[in-house]
């Protein structure tokens, strides 16, 4: 497996690593791995420097708030989830496509299924509203298990940027005047998404998206991570 030589400069910090990635062509989350790491150390970075200023990242293990907003994951990420879940215990992979289906029914029942759906066609706006209606609907991710991340390792990139230097008790009611996020120098998620056809889905759709049985594009792993970097 060949190495490829990155270089990234993110909040004046520079990163510089020699990864390997698969020469023959593969799906695009192949990469993906790479992509966790190196947002693992963007948020490091941003989390440094927050603590250089006197800043305290809010976010601690059993506090789940983050994980009843609507998290946006690429055709990409949904091909990876599925995968992981489908190397777990037999009763933890029920647990998890249970809570999925919970979820779907609750965001129908909740009149949130459809604006989803056509979620492409809202104004800026009317997917600000979309984002405040779903996290007042209460509907916990299909990943969560007693109040931690049942796959946190494979966390979706999205999940693994988001983190906050407000106090954790505005958490519980969000609005843009309490909380301040943690920003960052570079976006892997925004990046990997526009490698995706600019195309996103809510986590808790991914396996009703996936029934639709789309197929898995076959890419250079390198070109595509090459591609990526120049995107941030």
């Amino acid at each position: 497996m060949p190495n490829l030589l990155i270089k990234l400069t993110v909040s004046g910090i520079e990163i510089e690593a020699a990864l390997p990635v698969p020469g023959a062509p593969g799906p695009r989350r192949a990469i993906l791995p790479i992509l966790h790491n190196l947002t693992n150390t963007i948020v490091t970075i941003a989390e440094q420097q927050a603590t250089a200023v006197a800043q305290t990242i809010s976010c601690r293990k059993g506090c789940d708030a983050c994980c009843r907003q609507m998290v946006p994951i690429s055709e990409s990420e949904a091909f990876h989830l599925a995968a992981t879940i489908d190397n777990l215990h037999a009763p933890a992979r029920a647990r998890i496509y249970q809570k999925f289906e919970e979820a779907e029914s609750k965001l129908h029942r909740a009149g949130l299924l459809t604006r989803l759906d056509t979620r492409a066609k809202l104004t800026t706006r009317q997917q600000q509203q979309l984002d405040i209606d779903y996290f007042h609907a209460q509907i916990p991710c299909p990943l969560l298990h007693q109040k931690s991340c049942s796959i946190h390792p494979n966390r979706p990139l999205a999940c693994r940027e988001y983190a906050v230097t407000s106090p954790a008790k505005f958490c519980d009611h969000p609005t843009a005047d309490r909380i301040r996020q943690l920003p960052l120098g570079a976006q892997v998620s925004l990046a990997f998404r526009q490698l995706d056809n600019h195309s996103w889905l809510p986590l808790t759709l991914a396996r009703r998206h996936l029934a639709t049985n789309p197929p898995e594009p076959q890419v250079s792993p390198a070109d595509t991570l090459t591609q990526l970097l120049n995107l941030l």
